[in-house]
């Protein structure tokens, strides 16, 4: 039986509590110990082809702050001086209205991260719009540190099953490479659709510790809807 105790609680809540706690203790046993065989994968693909992206703002990928806008990066620089690269592809098509407001959630808490992040590893995210559009909504959104890139005249997402039959059907991915002896080989990436990324996901966890729980909508709460998500991915269900 614990010895930790709030006031005013019952020895039923206590009870509970304790044995909640066993469960929260192995899941986050259970979490260390799938990381543990992620790291243990045998080595996977090599890179394709060294991609060629537009930047789109944000961070500094390569250690040059001065970048311009569509300035071209492949995706060898995205490293810096790292040997591994988080990558994050996230939907936002050339003729979305909006990118996905659950991708937008994402985003907002990678931005914040990457500072923390990049002191172990290269981490970047790219969007297949162009690269002006992905700037402005980093502008909106207040988005400054993650690396930005626009993935609009390169084949990464439709090699790397980022998107579906068209450029516009975007899927979100986390992708992670590592650099090997001068090259570069796929390390993981995401391969569930639903909750793909649920880990490291602020709003969905932050309302597991609630007594409401997760509220029964499809994505966060937003103040701007995407008319292309709603069309083809929601009511499309």
């Amino acid at each position: 039986m614990s010895e930790r105790r709030y006031p005013n609680e019952s020895q039923a809540y206590r009870d509970a509590r304790d044995a909640l706690l066993r469960d929260e203790q192995e899941l986050v046993a259970k979490t260390k110990a799938v990381a543990d065989k992620r790291r243990k994968l045998p080595p996977g693909g090599a890179l394709k082809e060294d991609y060629v992206f537009q930047w789109a703002g944000g961070g500094n990928a390569s250690r040059k702050p001065d970048r311009k806008l569509g300035e071209r990066v492949t995706f060898s620089e995205l490293f810096g001086d790292k040997d591994t690269l988080l990558l994050y592809s996230f939907m936002f098509g050339p003729n979305w209205d909006k990118p996905c407001p659950s991708c937008t959630s994402l985003m907002d808490g990678f931005d914040r991260a990457w500072y923390s992040v990049a002191q172990d590893a290269a981490f970047a995210a790219v969007a297949k719009a162009p690269a002006e559009r992905i700037a402005a909504w980093a502008r909106e959104r207040g988005w400054s540190q993650i690396p930005l890139l626009s993935g609009y005249e390169s084949n990464f997402q439709a090699d790397y099953m980022c998107q579906g039959d068209s450029d516009d059907m975007q899927w979100p991915v986390m992708h992670v490479f590592k650099k090997r002896d001068g090259a570069i080989f796929h390390f993981w990436g995401t391969e569930s659709m639903m909750n793909h990324v649920d880990t490291v996901w602020p709003y969905w966890n932050l309302m597991d510790f609630t007594p409401e729980g997760r509220p029964d909508r499809d994505t966060p709460p937003q103040r701007f809807r995407s008319a292309f998500l709603e069309k083809h991915y929601l009511n499309a269900k």
